[in-house]
């Protein structure tokens, strides 16, 4: 059976002392506090190391090209 599996950026700068960070979303349970997308993808590789992934990664740069129609001001 294939994990599917999520890497997605998370923009804290907004919140007093938020720092962004990277998070791993596997079905509905989700690990945070990555610092970068590398250090997400070794998690999941480590933690299933023999198990077929089917990952997903979004950057906030993605994000925001993706949805700037919904930022424009």
């Amino acid at each position: 059976m294939t994990l599917k599996v999520e890497i997605y950026e998370v923009d804290y700068s907004c919140s007093p002392g938020g720092v962004n960070c990277w998070e791993v979303s596997i079905d509905e349970w989700c690990v945070s506090d990555f610092k970068t997308a590398g250090d997400a993808l070794n998690y999941v590789l480590d933690k299933y190391p023999h198990q077929e992934i089917d990952l997903n990664v979004k950057s906030l740069n993605w994000y925001f090209k993706e949805f700037q129609d919904e930022y424009a001001v």
